[in-house]
C-alpha cells in the first residue's frame, strides 16, 4: 500500500531535537492509511483499515545517539522492508536490531525494536510472536525510568501496538484500555498529533463494543482538534484519516466531506502524493455509497461458485451517479502518484466500478493494468494486486462473446502462478494461502476438480498453519463445493460444517473484513449457511398433501436448525458491523417444551429450489420437516405481492389466494401435530422475505392465523432474554402529534397516550419534549419496564437508515442501545446495571418500501434496544386504528396478570378485525422477542 514518505534524510546527530519532534510527531500521525484497493472479489484481504497511531517510521538514532551506523541501517532497512509490504523480511531486520540492542543494554532502542517486530508479525498473522514480542517490549520499559519524552514516546508507540493486537484478537476492551493510556502520555509529553492518532484508535475500538455515540464523539473531537492546527500535510493526512475510519464506520456522508477538505488543502500545499492518496479514499467512499443505492434483485440460483462479479443488480440514477464519481476520481490518480502500487490500486479499483456500470474496459486499459503489475515490486499489495486482476478478468470474460488474449486462461493462471512465487519469495504464508486458493477456484470455475481440490487443499493448510480463521473458511468452503461437484456429499458435508464452525469463531474478525461487508456478506459468508443446510436438508423426496416431506435423520435436522440460528445472528452482526450481540447458551428445546402457553417454533429457510421448515413441539425429542419444492424467484415473487395485497385496503379474493398459498407452505402441513400437541402459541424464526411478512395475516381458506394462535417472531431463540420478571406496569410514553422533519402530523397520537396513561401509570413526553436526551433521561432516572414511543420510524436492511423520529431529530438504531440501555458503563468500572426494558412499543413506525430485507432493521431495533420485547409494526396505518388496538393490547396485559403478551396482542387484533376487517388495520403489528 502506498504510504507518505515520512522518512527524513537528516542523519547527523546534531539535530537531534529537530528531528525528535518531527519524526515522532509523523509516527504519531500514522493513523490510518485507509482503504485503498477494493478487490473485485471484495474478500482478498487488501483493504485494511488498521486505525492505527504507531507505525514503523522513525530514526534509531534519535533514541539512541551511540548507537552504530549498522545498526541504524538495520531498523532502516526493517521500517523500509515494512512500508514495501516484504514483512517477513522485516521481522528478521527488527528481531536482529533486537538482539543487537539487547547485548549493549540499550533497554530503550531494544523496546523501540521489538515494538516494530511485533507491528510487522501481527501483518504475518504470528500472533504468539507478536504477543511475545509487544510483551517483552513493555516489561523492558517498566522495568526503566520513563521520565524522558524519548522513553515516554516510546512507551506511547508500544501502548499503541499493544491495542492493534488486543482489538485484532477480539480483546476490544483490552485494547481500548491500551489507547487511552496511549493517549493519556501523548498528552503528558504535548504531542498533540499522538494523541490524535491514539484517539482514533480508541473509536474503532468503541465501534467494536457497539458504542455508537461514543464513537462519534470521540470523531468529532478529532475533527475540531485537526481544524484548528495550522495548514500542513500532516493535517491534510489526519482528515484523510478521519475520513476513512468514518467511511469504515458506515458515515459515508461524514467521511467524503473530510476527504474532500482534504483533497483540498493537498491541492492547496501542491502534494500530488496526498492529493492522489484523497483522490483513492474519495473514490472508496464515492464507490460505497453507489452500492448503498442499488437493489440486489433474487436471481433463480444462489451464488454456488463466488465468481462475486456483479450481476442480477438494478442501478438507481443516485447510484449510477455515485459510481460515476468513483470512477473519475480513480481515473485521475495515476498521472498524480509517482507510487506504482497506487496506481494500480486506482485502476484496478476503477474496473470493479465498470462493472456496477455495465461497461467494458477496453483492451489497452487491461494491458495497461497488467504492465503496470509486472513492474511492481514484489511485495503483498502486489501478490493481492495480481488476484484483485484476476477475479476482475473472469467477471469481465463472463459478459464477453470475444475474449482478448489478456483473458485467456493461460495468462490467468501466469497471473496467479506469479503472485504465488512473489508470495513463496517473501515468505508470506498469508498472501501464498490466498494465491494457492484463487487458483484453486479457478480451477473450480473451468471444472477442472481434481486441480482445483489440490490448491484448494494447499491453502487451507497453510491458513491453518498460521491460524487464519478469515481465510480457512474460504477454503473450507470452497473444499466443499468441491467435494459435492465431485459425487462425495459425506465429507462435503463435513467441510461445510467446519467452514461454519470456522465463522462461528469469527464473529469480532468477520466485521472487519471489508468496508463493503453490508454488500459482500452476501456472496461470501451467507451462501455457507444456506448450501449447509441444503445439504443436510436432502433426501428422497415423497409427496404429501401438495408439500413435500423428506426423510432426513434427526441429526441432520438439528444440525441444520442451529445453523440457520446461527444465520440469523450472523446477519445480526453484520448488519450492526459490531458484535455486541449478546448470545445465550440457550438449551433451544427447554424453552420450548417449558413455555406457557403451549408454543411451537417454526424454523424457515429460502433455498434455490425450496422452502424448507423445520419445527420444535413442546415435549417432543424429534422435530418436524417439511419442504416445498419451489423456485426461490416464484416464492419470492408472492411473497412480494402478497405484503402488496396487505398493505392495499380494498383488496379482497386475490389478497387471501396468495395469504392461503404462504399458509400452505409453511403451517398446514404441521396443523395435526399442533392440535394433537394443544399448541397455543406459534414462534417463527423467519428467513429473508418471510420477515416482511406478517404471519398473523396468513389464511387457511376460512380464517385468519390469529384467530387461532397467538404469534411472535424471533431473531434465534439463542437472542432470548429468559428470565421473566414479575409484571409490574408502568410507562414511559412519547410521541409526536405534529409534523417534523419532513414527516405528517400523527393527530390520534394524543388520543393513543392518553388512552394509555388512563390503563397504566405513565410519564409523557409529547411533541417539544420528545427528544433523544429527555428519553435517555427519563429511563437513566427510573426503571420504566415499558417504554411506549408514538412516532415515525422506519426499519431498513441499511443500519443507516433505520431509526425512529423524535422532535429535534432521528435515533438511529446504533443510538438506540445507548439511549434506552442506560447501562453504557465506563469501560473497566463495575457499575449497577438497571433492569431490562420489559416491553418496547414503536406505533406509527414501517419497513422500507421496496427494501425486501427490511424486517432485518426490525429485529435489529428488538435486539439493540435491550427489550425483552419489542411490539412494532411492519407497515404504517392510520394513526385511529393504531390508537384503538394499543388501547385494547394494554387493558389486555393490565387485566389478567397471567396473560402472555403475544396473548394480549392476538386479542387486541382480534377486537380490530371484528370492526376493520381487512389485515391492513391489525396484521402489521409483530411481536419480536419473548412473548410471555
Amino acid at each position: 500500500m502506498a504510504r507518505p514518505n515520512f522518512l527524513g534524510t537528516a542523519r547527523k546527530k546534531g539535530v537531534f531535537h529537530k528531528l525528535q519532534i518531527i519524526l515522532l510527531a509523523l509516527l504519531g500521525l500514522a493513523f490510518s492509511f485507509g482503504v485503498h484497493l477494493l478487490s473485485a472479489a471484495s474478500v482478498v484481504p487488501v483493504i485494511e483499515i488498521p486505525i492505527r497511531a504507531s507505525q514503523p517510521i522513525s530514526n534509531a538514532s534519535v533514541f539512541h545517539t551511540q548507537a552504530s551506523e549498522n545498526i541504524e541501517q538495520l531498523m532502516q532497512k526493517g521500517r523500509t522492508l515494512y512500508q514495501s509490504g516484504q514483512f517477513a523480511s522485516a521481522a528478521q531486520s527488527f528481531q536482529q536490531a533486537a538482539q543487537v540492542y539487547q547485548s549493549q543494554n540499550d533497554a530503550l532502542n531494544q523496546a523501540l525494536a521489538l515494538n516494530f517486530l511485533s507491528l510487522t508479525e501481527q501483518k504475518l498473522g504470528h500472533w504468539n510472536q507478536a504477543s511475545e514480542a509487544i510483551t517483552t517490549s513493555l516489561n523492558l520499559l517498566n522495568q526503566s525510568k520513563l521520565s524522558t519524552t524519548n522513553a515516554k514516546h516510546i512507551l506511547a508507540l508500544v501502548l499503541n501496538t499493544q491495542g492493534n493486537l488486543q482489538l485484532a484478537l477480539g480483546q476490544a476492551e483490552n485494547a481500548l484500555q491500551s489507547w487511552q493510556k496511549a493517549a493519556k502520555t501523548y498528552r503528558e509529553i504535548g504531542d498533540s498529533v499522538g494523541n490524535i492518532g491514539s484517539l482514533i484508535n480508541q473509536a474503532t475500538a468503541f465501534q467494536s463494543l457497539g458504542f455508537y455515540r461514543r464513537t462519534m464523539k470521540i470523531l468529532e473531537q478529532v475533527e475540531k482538534n485537526l481544524l484548528s492546527m495550522p495548514n500542513s500535510l500532516l493535517k491534510a493526512a489526519g482528515l484523510r484519516s478521519l475520513g476513512n475510519a468514518l467511511l469504515a464506520s458506515g458515515n459515508i456522508e461524514k467521511s467524503q466531506k473530510m476527504l474532500e477538505q482534504s483533497l483540498a488543502l493537498a491541492q492547496q500545499l501542491r502534494s500530488p502524493q496526498e492529493e492522489s492518496a484523497a483522490l483513492l479514499s474519495l473514490g472508496n467512499a464515492a464507490f460505497a455509497r453507489g452500492k448503498r443505492n442499488i437493489i440486489q434483485e433474487s436471481t433463480t440460483e444462489d451464488n454456488f461458485l463466488p465468481s462475486r462479479c456483479e450481476h442480477g443488480i438494478v442501478q438507481t440514477e443516485d447510484a449510477k451517479s455515485y459510481f460515476k464519481k468513483a470512477s473519475n476520481y480513480y481515473h485521475e490518480i495515476p498521472e498524480k502518484s509517482s507510487y506504482p502500487i497506487t496506481a494500480v490500486q486506482a485502476q484496478l479499483n476503477r474496473l470493479s466500478v465498470l462493472q456496477f456500470l455495465g461497461q467494458q474496459p477496453t483492451s489497452a486499459e487491461l494491458e495497461s493494468i497488467q504492465s503496470a503489475l509486472s513492474n511492481l515490486t514484489p511485495s503483498r499489495a502486489a501478490v493481492y494486486a495480481r488476484i484483485n486482476f484476476v477475479q476482475s478478468l473472469v467477471c469481465l470474460e463472463k459478459g464477453k462473446d470475444f475474449k482478448p488474449p489478456i483473458q485467456n486462461p493461460e495468462n490467468i493462471v501466469q497471473l496467479l502462478n506469479t503472485a504465488l512465487a512473489q508470495a513463496k519469495d517473501l515468505k508470506d504464508q498469508r498472501a501464498e494461502s490466498y494465491s494457492l486458493g484463487y487458483l484453486g477456484q479457478f480451477y473450480e470455475l473451468k471444472n477442472q476438480l481434481s486441480k482445483a481440490q489440490q490448491y484448494t487443499e494447499s491453502a487451507l493448510n497453510l491458513a491453518q498453519l498460521i491460524n487464519a480463521a478469515d481465510i480457512a473458511y474460504q477454503w473450507e468452503w470452497q473444499l466443499g463445493r468441491l467435494l459435492l461437484a465431485q459425487g462425495d456429499s459425506e465429507r462435503a458435508v463435513a467441510a461445510y460444517t467446519t467452514a461454519v464452525e470456522t465463522l462461528q469463531t469469527l464473529r469480532v474478525d468477520l466485521v472487519a473484513l471489508n468496508p463493503d461487508i453490508q454488500f459482500d456478506f452476501r456472496d461470501e459468508v451467507e451462501p455457507v449457511y444456506r448450501q449447509l443446510v441444503g445439504l443436510l436438508l436432502q433426501s428422497e423426496r415423497a409427496s404429501i398433501d401438495k408439500a413435500l416431506t423428506k426423510q432426513v435423520s434427526q441429526k441432520n435436522l438439528k444440525q441444520a436448525r442451529n445453523v440457520i440460528e446461527a444465520l440469523q445472528l450472523a446477519e445480526l452482526d453484520n448488519f450492526f458491523q459490531d458484535t455486541c450481540i449478546t448470545i445465550q447458551p440457550t438449551q433451544i428445546d427447554e424453552v420450548v417444551d417449558n413455555a406457557n402457553p403451549v408454543t411451537a417454533v417454526f424454523y424457515s429457510i429460502i433455498l434455490t429450489d425450496r422452502i424448507e421448515i423445520i419445527v420444535k413441539l413442546p415435549h417432543s425429542q424429534e422435530l418436524r420437516h417439511y419442504t416445498t419444492y419451489k423456485p426461490k424467484v416464484e416464492i419470492e415473487n408472492t411473497l412480494e405481492a402478497l405484503r402488496q395485497k396487505l398493505e392495499q385496503r380494498y383488496t379482497f379474493r386475490d389478497r387471501e389466494e396468495l395469504s392461503q398459498e404462504v399458509y400452505n407452505w409453511l403451517i398446514r402441513p404441521a396443523i395435526a401435530d399442533l392440535e394433537q400437541n394443544n399448541v397455543k402459541n406459534l414462534v417463527f424464526v423467519m428467513d429473508g422475505s418471510l420477515r416482511n411478512i406478517p404471519m398473523a395475516a396468513l389464511y387457511d381458506g376460512k380464517q385468519y392465523l390469529i384467530e387461532k394462535y397467538s404469534v411472535a417472531l424471533s431473531p434465534g431463540l439463542q437472542l432470548l432474554a429468559l428470565k421473566q420478571k414479575p409484571r409490574r406496569f408502568e410507562a414511559l410514553v412519547a410521541g409526536l402529534t405534529e409534523s417534523r422533519l419532513g414527516f405528517s402530523p400523527l393527530p390520534n397520537v394524543a388520543t393513543e397516550l392518553q388512552q394509555i396513561e388512563s390503563i397504566i401509570p405513565s410519564k409523557q413526553l409529547i411533541n417539544q419534549a420528545f427528544t433523544d436526551t429527555n428519553i435517555k433521561q427519563q429511563v437513566s432516572s427510573v426503571s420504566f419496564p415499558v417504554v411506549h414511543l408514538a412516532t415515525h420510524g422506519k426499519f431498513s436492511s441499511e443500519v443507516e437508515d433505520t431509526y425512529i423520529l423524535t422532535w429535534n431529530d432521528k435515533i438511529k438504531i446504533k443510538q438506540l442501545r445507548e439511549i434506552l440501555q442506560t447501562r453504557e458503563q465506563v469501560i473497566g468500572r463495575s457499575n449497577r446495571v438497571p433492569p431490562s426494558i420489559e416491553l418496547l412499543v414503536l406505533s406509527a413506525c414501517e419497513t422500507a418500501t421496496g427494501d425486501k430485507r427490511a424486517a432485518l432493521g426490525l429485529a435489529g431495533v428488538a435486539v439493540r434496544s435491550g427489550a425483552r420485547s419489542t411490539l412494532a409494526s411492519l407497515w404504517q396505518v392510520d394513526d385511529k386504528s393504531t390508537s384503538v388496538l394499543m388501547s385494547e393490547f394494554y387493558q389486555q396485559l393490565t387485566q389478567d396478570a397471567n396473560l402472555s403478551k403475544a396473548e394480549a396482542l392476538r386479542r387486541a387484533q382480534e377486537f380490530v378485525l371484528k370492526d376493520k376487517g381487512h389485515p391492513f388495520y391489525w396484521a402489521p403489528y409483530v411481536l419480536v422477542g419473548n412473548w410471555l
